[in-house]
């Protein structure tokens, strides 16, 4: 690459929700072009989550978001390996007359929802031998398991079928936004970096360290900021303040040779381990309450499981007593103050756009928010899919969209 490179749109960070946008812009025929400082995707969210995909939430425009995304997933569901299994969902007597207020809500959007109570929960899962604490349940048949890789490698080839090109080890040091241009400065590595660097790279200012490299300069319309986690470098450069924390979440697998889940999808219990069958093993997650914010991927390992996995599981089922710990990792959610993400203009007097700050949500919603944000980028407005609720004015406004039920 030479001189300055012009495009309509250029996205800032290629996972699974830049690449998701990428596809919406040229499916408008807008000439995109996707910059990102590692487009394997090493510490990206959308290769470290546990793949669940569901419509069931509490506010309408995350069912909303949700919902076209399973839509869109199903008519592609052999390549990208969704499995549409459900979701079991358990409830403790303090969270299940929440849960019923919604079921409203969520039926009235189209999403398909059973109500059980206790002794339904085990007939439907006879593992669930354990029942003390279940004050009632969820199973929402059209939600289930996906392939995020494969979901995020469908955007990035619809796409570049479509003209999008995609730049790898490029970081972005500069970013001048006008009305009507946006110039963006970037740096190129000449070669593969390592974590250590792509880390300091992402969650400081530069590589911290001489590395072999080169500067290049890109042009567009407009710039749109999809980096995940990693957003708060970008939004810097535009001057917006960054409203979201990262937050670590660890997964084990787990082996259990006398019980076979894969009958079933995802389950959720009421201390919020959640799992679901994976190949030969079990994915198991949970979310310590009081764990910090900050750029962590440390996974704890077997300790981990030991203390907060295998009781919880044990406790609800009789077999899984001889649980015992394979592997794991940790990746990151990119919280927002109200857990719902950031999607929009940024700046009404630029012509600067955001998708990011999904908080756990990414996967699931990568389509809706990316044809969502497309429309609003090439037509000046929301078409198929509103996701006006979602713009980081509301925070101004006292309109935030709380989202509780996180795992």
């Amino acid at each position: 690459m030479a001189g300055v490179w012009r495009y309509d749109v250029v996205l800032i960070g290629g996972g699974v929700i830049g690449s998701s946008v990428a596809m919406a812009l040229a499916e408008r025929g807008l000439k995109t072009a996707v910059v990102d400082i590692d487009l394997s995707g090493r510490l990206s969210s959308s290769e470290k989550n546990a793949g669940g995909v569901r419509a069931t939430w509490w506010q309408p425009v995350n069912i909303t978001l949700c919902r076209a995304s399973i839509k869109y997933y199903e008519s592609v569901r052999e390549e990208v390996g969704f499995r549409q299994k459900g979701y079991l969902w358990l409830y403790d007597a303090a969270t299940w007359p929440k849960a019923e207020q919604h079921l409203a809500l969520q039926r009235a959007l189209g999403h398909p929802i059973e109500e059980l109570d206790a002794a339904a929960v085990h007939r439907r899962v006879p593992e669930i031998d354990r029942l003390d604490g279940i004050a009632g349940a969820t199973f929402s048949p059209e939600d289930g398991l996906i392939n995020s890789n494969l979901l995020k490698e469908h955007y990035r080839s619809r796409s570049r079928a479509l003209g999008a090109e995609y730049f790898d080890r490029l970081y972005v040091h500069a970013i001048d936004a006008g009305e009507s241009e946006v110039r963006i400065g970037c740096w190129r590595a000449d070669d593969a970096l390592s974590d250590e660097t792509l880390m300091r790279m992402m969650s400081e200012d530069g590589p911290g360290e001489p590395a072999a490299g080169h500067l290049l300069e890109l042009s567009a319309e407009a710039v749109v900021i999809a980096g995940g986690a990693w957003s708060p470098s970008a939004l810097k450069l535009v001057g917006l303040k960054n409203l979201s924390e990262p937050i670590r979440r660890q997964i084990c697998l787990v082996d259990n040779r006398a019980t076979n889940l894969a009958a079933y999808g995802m389950i959720v219990d009421t201390s919020g381990v959640y799992f679901h069958n994976e190949g030969a093993h079990i994915l198991a997650g949970y979310q310590p309450p009081d764990e910090p914010p900050g750029y962590h991927f440390n996974y704890d390992g077997e300790p981990f499981f030991l203390n907060e996995i295998w009781p919880r599981m044990f406790a609800r089922m009789s077999s899984m007593e001889r649980l015992r710990h394979v592997t794991g990792w940790a990746g990151l959610y990119e919280v927002s103050p109200d857990c719902s993400a950031i999607v929009g203009r940024a700046d009404p007097t630029k012509r600067v756009y955001e998708a990011h700050s999904f908080s756990g949500r990414g996967v699931m919603q990568s389509y809706g928010a990316g044809q969502a944000l497309a429309d609003l980028i090439a037509h000046g407005k929301y078409c198929a899919f509103d996701a006006s609720a979602l713009s980081r004015d509301r925070f101004d406004r006292g309109e935030q969209v709380w989202e509780e039920l996180h795992i």
